[in-house]
């Protein structure tokens, strides 16, 4: 018998063969498809605005409940600003190619977008807030490279092997340090993503090298499909949630509008037809609750209340409109609970100042609503939205006791002046005040620069056919 073909071993720092090129494929699609997204963002409304994070599958445990699973994934892919998505994306870029050199693109692919599932699985399940964001990706990255240089540094170049090391044990440990510091910083995202590429890399083997053995098959790549197969599900879902649920938007816009105007029937129907259209949205079955209790139809509005807090516990539009609701039946106790924990939660915060003082005034309890928006301007007196909503409720006010033009006029122009003109919104407010206070041709000159920036918003052509109405009234 032959003696057995001897095997020669060429390291690859020594080895005389040129090296083609290493191309890491994954990491730059990766890159290139979170810049298609982020781009997307900003043409649906921008990367900052929290209703667009939402829509487009942000983390956020109320509707991962409600089945929406594809938020594990797509929050990998989404940022807030060009800060967040360029700073990511350059430790990508930077960590990326080692490991998916080390691993291989297919093992690299199932690493990444598991250790990001990790992420935000952890991140929804330990904060209330939405989370979006690569980093607890690239932290599991970090993660699965440091378990790859303990635990299989033969496979690692020479060169790099620092990289797989201490150093970057220290780098991690020095980074969760500084976010400590650093407000709206996803920590538990940063540690799921962190313990699942470790875990995921102790569990996956890295292939053997192809200098090992002469003659070795290349190690399969068929993992990439996993990942590939759940990327491309979750977007395909998260597609068909975002058109779904800009019908619903607009459906509730329109019952809102339609509700203003005392047109509850057609409301109702707007109302209805949003709540068969997305059964696990919480939105149309409050929208439902606040009409029914403006008609005192009590025991409806409860229903559809109660119906709003089971699809989304959380909702202080729920609650505030249930407790309303229970005043009305003469329940003062259960609805002073309710109204306690709510209050109790965003007192220390403007913005949760407003939201009650939002839902207060829905319910016509207009001095309560006064005093929100009121404290929440000492909390924060350049708060736009405070000035514009406590505006507003002074120039429209349906009980004559709470209108004070003069003060819905300066509080107007204040709004309008912090958000420089480019607030639709805040402009149509600004000219309702010059309309409470009779100034009519100023209501015109304000509402043609609202309609300027929204076009097609038919509440705002409403509101101009009344300012020019009244205007040439004046006139004649």
């Amino acid at each position: 018998m032959a003696d057995p073909q001897p095997v020669l071993i060429i390291p690859p720092e020594h080895s005389t063969v040129r090296r083609q090129r290493y191309w890491p494929v994954v990491t730059l699609v990766t890159i290139g498809l979170t810049f298609v997204v982020f781009g997307l963002q900003n043409l649906a409304g921008g990367s900052t605005s929290t209703e667009v994070l939402l829509d487009f599958g942000a983390a956020y445990m109320p509707y991962f409940r409600q089945g929406q699973y594809w938020r594990l994934v797509m929050p990998i892919f989404l940022h807030i600003g060009w800060t967040h998505i360029l700073l990511n994306m350059y430790a990508l870029y930077i960590l990326g190619p080692m490991l998916e050199r080390v691993y291989g693109y297919g093992r690299f692919a199932f690493i990444y977008i598991g250790a990001g599932m990790a992420s935000s699985f952890l991140s929804m399940r330990m904060s209330p807030d939405i989370s979006v964001g690569a980093s607890g990706a690239i932290f599991g990255v970090a993660g699965a490279m440091v378990v790859t240089g303990f635990l299989h540094h033969e496979v690692v170049p020479h060169h790099w092997r620092r990289a797989f090391g201490k150093i970057l044990v220290v780098a991690i440990a020095l980074e969760f340090l500084v976010d400590r510091f650093i407000p709206h910083i996803d920590n538990w995202g940063h540690l799921g993503g962190l313990v699942g590429g470790m875990i995921l890399a102790g569990l996956i083997p890295p292939p053997r090298p192809a200098h090992v053995v002469a003659g070795e098959e290349k190690p399969t790549q068929a993992w990439v499909w996993i990942p590939i197969v759940l990327v491309a599900l979750s977007m395909g879902w998260e597609v068909r949630y975002y058109y779904g649920t800009r019908e619903v938007v607009r459906l509730l816009r329109e019952g809102t509008r339609l509700g203003a105007a005392h047109q509850d029937n057609q409301a109702l129907e707007k109302f209805s037809r949003a709540a068969a259209l997305a059964p696990n949205d919480a939105r149309p079955h409050e929208a439902l609750g606040s009409l029914y209790l403006s008609q005192n139809r009590v025991a409806d509005a409860v229903r559809e209340f109660e119906r709003a807090l089971k699809l989304s516990p959380d909702s202080t539009n729920a609650q505030i409109g249930l407790a309303m609701a229970y005043l009305k039946q003469g329940q003062g106790a259960k609805a002073q609970q309710l109204l306690s924990n709510v209050i109790r939660q965003a007192m220390s915060t403007a913005e949760g100042q407003v939201q009650i003082a939002d839902l207060l005034a829905q319910h016509k309890q207009y001095a309560l609503a006064i005093q929100h928006y009121q404290a929440a301007l000492k909390l924060k007196p350049d708060f736009a939205a405070a000035h514009n909503n406590l505006a507003w409720l002074y120039a429209t006010c349906d009980d004559p006791k709470f209108r004070n033009p003069q003060e819905a006029l300066a509080h107007a122009r204040r709004a309008v002046e912090l958000s420089n003109w480019k607030e639709a919104t805040f402009i149509d407010t600004l000219a309702e005040a010059f309309y409470a206070n009779g100034e009519y041709a100023e209501a015109v000159m304000t509402q043609t620069k609202a309609l300027a920036l929204d076009p097609n918003n038919q509440e705002y052509k409403d509101h101009m056919a009344r300012y020019q109405k009244a205007a040439a009234g004046a006139g004649s």
